[in-house]
């Protein structure tokens, strides 16, 4: 679980040096090397603190989550960890680092819910849907339409029949992929919309028939439980298991994805 290191922290450095300079902050750089140097020493909450600085700053990197989620679990704080985990795979999602930390940590969890797997082939094209982030997907589908129109043009000026043949096809074929990853990122948007998820951070927390503490409790769940969110109130969230079982818990308990 050592920390990370990244260039896109240099770069937010440089963007929002001068506003931190003159607001009198600390610099995300500066900030991201203290939390390491933090880290390295073994002062995990002064770690912490550097790292939620940087999110402060607006600077939430996968690789802020990840060293997040690393001096979180230091101090045996799980659902934090694992929350910041999961933040750090959804920017990181080929990251082994981060892919090996979230299957230790939730073999930590207290708690086991039984749900049956998936077929091989729903989870291969689960993962090969999630291998790219949002960003990475909307540049490479723009990158192949901007291709395919490209190509298009050249197949209509190329006075040679082969060489328009085979731009033709090249452009038919970015058009393809590019509807592909279209359509992948149509998915990922619509699930950060509608399928959102939270990660019960408080130890122990009562799933309840309702949303208020009058209501009887169903079943308790422990820190770390992934969680899907289903609706919420001012206070409550509306929370289902993996097993499909369904209640209401505080909005405190939990941290939604």
């Amino acid at each position: 679980m050592n920390v990370k290191w990244t260039v896109r922290i240099l770069v937010w450095g440089c963007l929002l040096a001068g506003a931190a300079g003159a607001a009198g902050a600390e610099s995300p750089q500066a900030l991201f090397e203290r939390g390491n140097a933090c880290y390295r020493s073994g002062d995990f909450p002064a770690a912490e603190l550097a790292y939620r600085q940087l999110l402060d700053q607006g600077v939430a990197s996968g690789s802020v989550h990840y060293n997040l989620g690393n001096a979180c679990f230091k101090q045996k704080k799980l659902g934090e960890a694992i929350y910041h985990w999961e933040k750090a795979r959804r920017q990181l999602p080929g990251d082994a680092e981060v892919r090996e930390n979230l299957q230790y940590a939730n073999l930590l969890v207290v708690d086991r819910i039984e749900v049956p797997e998936d077929p091989v082939a729903v989870a291969l094209l689960s993962r090969a849907v999630h291998w790219f982030t949002v960003d990475q997907e909307t540049r490479i589908a723009l990158g192949l339409f901007l291709a395919a129109n490209f190509l298009f043009a050249l197949a209509l000026l190329t006075p040679g029949r082969r060489i328009a043949s085979w731009g033709l096809a090249a452009s038919l074929t970015a058009v393809l992929l590019a509807l592909v990853f279209a359509g992948s990122l149509g998915w990922k948007l619509f699930e950060q919309t509608h399928r959102r998820q939270g990660v019960i951070v408080e130890q122990k927390v009562d799933v309840r028939s309702g949303p208020g503490g009058e209501n009887v409790a169903v079943v308790a769940i422990h820190e770390g439980v992934v969680v899907r969110v289903r609706g919420e109130t001012a206070d409550w969230l509306q929370i289902s298991l993996p097993n499909g079982w369904t209640g209401w818990i505080p909005s405190r308990a939990a941290r939604i994805l």
